[in-house]
């Protein structure tokens, strides 16, 4: 791919006539391949850039902006999400730029917090707030660990709970304290949801796998003294085809749950 990527730079602009092309070359395997990692402008100039997913309008930061500046997989889980907000009071934990928050809030929920220890990010969750004329959602800039104590100690309760961290591990070797994380976010949570709320709640880690995710989250369920109905599982979005030989494209996992 690296040696062809002239070639594809010129097919982009032949078939796509950008205006801009950003390559986000930053995962550290490329050192197995003796390859730089790099974040580079390749064609154009960089600029703001306003994309519209399910008649939602977001503006992304394609250069700086987390992986490449939106999380596209997450599209079809979104929309589950805007399903179950009408009338809710909803919490968007690791929220981003405000792909789920927002959502929540054109699904018609009553209130939406989003959290996330990214001031970039909730800039510009907020800026997308006010470009879809959403007074119903709310950002915090903060530890979300943290937050869900300070949370948990007000008596806050929300019908709704979305958890989207970053990967816990990208390396088997962390498999461990990764579980132990995802255990303890859980735990956390779980104070925040009334008998009969909903959580939905993600890993992107591909080496905690499917059946060791739905483990951890029963376990923290039955530490914290609550039952758990799975309503979905879901994974990543159509374009993020999973290939049966490699089961790291099985990397995104999403339960949506009813707490009891």
């Amino acid at each position: 791919m690296e040696q062809r990527l002239p070639l594809i730079c010129e097919v982009l602009h032949e078939l796509f006539h950008p205006s801009c092309i950003v390559a986000r070359n930053e995962s550290p395997l490329r050192a197995l391949e003796n390859l730089p990692m790099q974040r580079a402008v390749l064609y154009g100039e960089p600029s703001s850039t306003l994309i519209t997913e399910r008649g939602m309008r977001y503006t992304v930061d394609l250069r700086d902006g987390q992986k490449t500046g939106f999380y596209l997989d997450q599209r079809e889980n979104r929309g589950v999400l805007e399903r179950f907000s009408r009338g809710a009071e909803v919490l968007d934990a690791f929220c981003n730029d405000g792909g789920f928050a927002l959502s929540a809030g054109r699904g018609g929920a009553k209130s939406v917090l989003g959290v996330d220890i990214s001031a970039e990010a909730i800039a510009r969750g907020r800026a997308n707030a006010l470009l879809n004329g959403l007074d119903n959602v709310c950002f915090d800039e903060g530890d979300v660990f943290k937050k869900l104590a300070q949370l948990a100690e007000a008596g806050r309760k929300f019908d709704v709970v979305v958890l989207d961290p970053p990967s816990f591990t990208r390396t088997r070797k962390n498999v461990q304290a990764a579980k132990i994380g995802y255990r303890t976010l859980h735990l956390a949570t779980f104070p925040l949801i009334p008998a009969g709320g909903m959580l939905m709640t993600a890993s992107c880690s591909h080496h905690i796998l499917p059946e060791v995710f739905l483990e951890i989250v029963d376990d923290a369920a039955r530490r914290a003294g609550r039952r758990l109905q799975l309503l979905e599982w879901r994974g990543a979005s159509p374009d993020h085809p999973v290939l049966p030989a490699v089961p790291e494209t099985r990397y995104l996992k999403l339960g949506v749950y009813r707490v009891l």
